[in-house]
């Protein structure tokens, strides 16, 4: 059974008259549906892998019963009722927290509202019990990837994928034995033994 997310801090007041809610899956679907072309190229566009027509009712069935756990659909409201953004994430594993996507028009951008938000959503999720984040980007998407290193996310991974390209992981660990764990596994900062006296 799923359990109700904790509302406890939304909706979270963000730079220049941003408002991000927490809100139904039908309400972000539509905000998405409404101005997900502003924000992202399609795949067509990009030249990336789209699947065929024939093979689409097919995979429409599989999503159907594709159940992700514990999702969130966080839409970004500007003057009121204006959509200018949405973040989607949910459980990828019993740890940890996955940002599916996450994006703003473009008048909006490059306003502290994403690095805002972060400050505010990263200590919510740690009190719903998480104790990893995860996204991933483009290479590219310094807009996005620069605020969550500065944030404190950390490169975990590359993927390459044929219908998005290739996509950098990046992880926010809550807690200070794992980001110790993270150092002392991937760390390049080599401390060598003390010599026998």
């Amino acid at each position: 059974m799923d359990r109700e997310p904790s509302t406890s801090c939304f909706p979270m007041a963000l730079p220049v008259g941003v408002e991000a809610r927490l809100v139904d899956p039908e309400i972000g679907r539509r905000v998405q549906q409404a101005i997900g072309p502003l924000i992202f190229a399609s795949r067509e566009a990009l030249g990336q892998f789209v699947t065929p027509e024939s093979r689409r009712e097919q995979l429409a069935r599989l999503e159907a019963i594709h159940k992700r756990s514990d999702p969130r659909w966080i839409a970004f409201y500007a003057a009121g009722d204006e959509p200018v953004g949405w973040c989607y994430g949910y459980m990828e594993d019993a740890e940890t927290f996955f940002f599916d996507t996450v994006g703003l028009v473009p008048a909006f951008r490059n306003r502290g509202i994403y690095t805002a938000f972060l400050k505010q959503l990263i200590p919510y999720l740690e009190t719903e019990g998480y104790e990893r984040l995860t996204t991933s980007h483009h290479p590219d998407n310094r807009a996005v990837m620069i605020p969550e290193l500065k944030t404190g996310f950390n490169i975990a991974g590359l993927e390459l994928h044929e219908g998005c390209g290739p996509l950098i992981k990046m992880v926010y660990l809550f807690h200070e034995d794992r980001r110790a764990a993270f150092r002392d596994v991937f760390s390049i900062a080599w401390d060598p033994p003390a010599s026998p006296e």
